[in-house]
């Protein structure tokens, strides 16, 4: 959202967009508050988007990052957060939209197939968080008219956003975010670091399709799921290369049970997380 617009409340209309407000709904995945979408960022398990958030309003303060961080519900992390909000970072309301897209950012690249699909569902429709009160992240009812929604709807259009950028041709430039050119973008004492599953993609999509282990040996593994690394020139060439082996060698070397067995046991913990089955 351009600056000029970012705090225009809107209307829509209720039976024209896709809501959601309890997490179990149909669009529920879309909330911060949903869980099923796990993050790492910076070798850091964080459950859910809206812990990530809340933590990164305190780069100065590390404890209470960590005190968010540890909860084991979304709502409890944005609470214990609450009593610390006058020591949100002092440019605070200026980032905050770039930090929350951020960690949109993060969670679809993290869960590229899941949060995916959900965004697709949505097709072209308005993105609505139907909220009791808060009519900047998202909009609500009309007290005049209850088949409208009013607000600013931050939340919403920065989902149209990334919902946008996913339909395009370059899609999966999504997997690869860099950290925001902003001061102190921090999580316990350390710079953020690119997010990039790209390598976990093409690991997890060859086994989807049943490559042969020959063909998926080929393909870098990270050590970890979510290993946030830069990847060299030398890797980029790799990468490249393993999609045309993949391409090449799939018909020619066709999967064997036994080799089904092992390519579970190579997988690991990668298994699955971008390509449930």
């Amino acid at each position: 959202m351009d600056n000029n617009s970012k705090h225009q409340e809107r209307t829509y209309k209720v039976d024209e967009c896709c809501t959601f407000r309890k997490t179990k709904e149909t669009f529920g995945g879309l909330s911060n508050m949903a869980s099923g979408f796990p993050i790492r960022v910076n070798g850091i398990d964080i459950l859910t988007s809206e812990a990530l958030y809340q933590a990164l309003r305190f780069p100065h303060l590390p404890e209470i990052q960590q005190k968010i961080i540890e909860q084991k519900s979304p709502m409890a992390a944005k609470m214990v957060s609450k009593p610390y909000r006058k020591e949100s970072r002092p440019d605070w309301d200026k980032v905050r939209n770039d930090i929350m897209y951020w960690c949109l950012r993060v969670k679809l690249a993290q869960n590229f197939y899941s949060f995916g699909k959900l965004l697709a569902s949505t097709e072209d429709k308005d993105i609505v968080e139907n909220s009791a009160k808060d009519k900047y992240w998202g909009a609500v009812i009309d007290k005049k008219n209850e088949s409208l929604l009013i607000g600013i709807n931050a939340l919403g259009r920065l989902l149209m956003l990334l919902r946008k950028k996913y339909y395009s041709e370059n899609r999966l430039d999504l997997l690869k975010v860099e950290p925001l050119k902003i001061p102190d973008f921090i999580l316990f004492y350390n710079p953020i670091k690119v997010v990039d599953e790209r390598k976990n993609f093409l690991y997890d999509l060859a086994h989807k399709w049943g490559f042969s282990s020959k063909v998926i040996q080929k393909i870098p593994k990270e050590e970890s799921m979510n290993q946030n690394a830069e990847i060299s020139t030398k890797t980029e060439t790799n990468l490249k290369k393993g999609l045309v082996d993949m391409s090449s060698e799939n018909n020619e070397d066709k999967i064997t049970d036994e080799n089904k067995q092992n390519n579970d046991k190579e997988v690991g913990n990668s298994q699955g997380r971008l390509f449930p089955e």
